[in-house]
C-alpha cells in the first residue's frame, strides 16, 4: 500500500514540532475535512456514527498521526446508560498506523481502508469506528472497529474525573515498538490501546 501523508505543506511546516505534538484546532479542521469530503464513504461504518468534523482532536509525531471525531452531541448518559448494544461515541483516523491486538498489528484486511484526497496527494487510511458497552462485570469497555461488526479490539475503559475542552481528547506516547493512545471521553471515562506501523511488523 503506498503511503502518503495527507497534508505534506502541513506536515513540512511542522517538522521541526516535538513528538506526539497536538495539533491546533485550525490544523485538526484542516484533515477533518479532508476526510469528510466523501461524506458517504465517511458514514460506511460497520455500526452507525455520525462523527462531529466540526469538534476534532489530532495528534502527530513526524510522519505519523491521528485524528478522533467525536459521535454528534455526545453525552455522559452514553455511557452511565451503557447497556450490553453497542453505542457508537466517534471515530479515530490514523495516519501510518493501525491498532493493535494482542501485540500484533491488525492486517488491513480487517481494517476499513477509506481513500483521502487533498491537492497535495492521495493516501489509504484506516477509519475506525468506536463504541463503547457494558460488560458482564459492570464496568465499560471501548470497542474499535474495523470493517466488520466484529470489534478488532476491545479496551477497559476507567473512570476519571478531570477538565477538558473538547468531548474526546487524545494523547500518545511512544512505547515499545508502537505508541500508546489514551482517548479520554467528556472528563469522565478513558480508555488506552496500542498502535503500530504496520510496514515495521
Amino acid at each position: 500500500m503506498k503511503q502518503i501523508i495527507l497534508i505534506t505543506a502541513l506536515i513540512a511546516s511542522l517538522a521541526a514540532a516535538q513528538a506526539q505534538e497536538q495539533l491546533s484546532r485550525q490544523d485538526s479542521l484542516k484533515y477533518a475535512f479532508i476526510v469528510s469530503a466523501d461524506l458517504t464513504e465517511m458514514l460506511k461504518t460497520p455500526i452507525p456514527t455520525d462523527p462531529d468534523v466540526k469538534r476534532p482532536v489530532a495528534l502527530h509525531d513526524g510522519d505519523y498521526g491521528g485524528m478522533v471525531l467525536p459521535e454528534s452531541k455526545l453525552r455522559a448518559e452514553v455511557f452511565s446508560k451503557a447497556g450490553k448494544e453497542v453505542a457508537p461515541v466517534g471515530q479515530l483516523w490514523l495516519l501510518k498506523l493501525v491498532p493493535m491486538n494482542d501485540g500484533q498489528a491488525v492486517p488491513s484486511s480487517k481494517l476499513r481502508m477509506v481513500e483521502a484526497s487533498s491537492e497535495e496527494g492521495r493516501a489509504t487510511v484506516p477509519c475506525c469506528a468506536l463504541g463503547v458497552r457494558k460488560v458482564a462485570e459492570g464496568g465499560l469497555e471501548l470497542l474499535v472497529f474495523g470493517k466488520d461488526k466484529e470489534p478488532v479490539l476491545h479496551a477497559p475503559m476507567q473512570t476519571i474525573s478531570r477538565q477538558q475542552e473538547n468531548p474526546i481528547e487524545m494523547t500518545a506516547e511512544r512505547k515499545d515498538d508502537g505508541g500508546l493512545i489514551t482517548l479520554r471521553f467528556l472528563g469522565k471515562y478513558e480508555a488506552s490501546f496500542m498502535v503500530t506501523d504496520p510496514d515495521k511488523n
